[in-house]
């Protein structure tokens, strides 16, 4: 079993002041959505139903973004998500980062040669930041704008 971070989260400690003043002056920030999250180990059938939940995801959206996350709310609070998307799918989530990576990586590149129009990646390789993860779970999620 994974274990929790004993601090406070950031969303707990954040007053609705703070989220007005941050809404108004970075803009909002997209809508997390994590009922397309699913989890298991990483084989054939578990891609074909990622690919199968990306592409219903990405046919309603004008643009969108693959990413890799250990925390939704922080990563989705940033600068260069707010105002730019307006939802954030949650796909899949795992206590493995190198999964999540992996996945990652792969869908990526999959998707800048199918849809290089609306994939709004501009490398596959992500640089190399440190992934911290508060819950202990990391999470593979999909960015998109209308």
């Amino acid at each position: 079993m994974v274990k929790k971070s004993e601090r406070p989260h950031l969303s707990v400690l954040e007053t609705k002041w703070d989220k007005y003043w941050k809404n108004f002056w970075s803009g909002t920030k997209p809508d997390i959505e994590d009922s397309w999250c699913i989890t298991g180990r990483v084989d054939s059938k578990l891609k074909q139903r990622l690919t199968l939940n990306i592409n219903k995801i990405i046919n309603h959206h004008d643009i969108f973004k693959i990413g890799k996350t250990g925390d939704s709310y922080i990563r989705s609070d940033h600068k260069d998500y707010r105002n730019d998307y307006t939802f954030m799918y949650m796909i899949y989530k795992s206590s493995s980062k190198d999964n999540v990576s992996k996945l990652e990586e792969h869908y990526i590149e999959k998707y800048m040669n199918s849809h290089p129009n609306k994939n709004q990646n501009r490398r596959i390789y992500s640089p190399g930041k440190t992934m911290y993860s508060y819950d202990g779970y990391y999470y593979l999620y999909i960015v998109c704008c209308d």
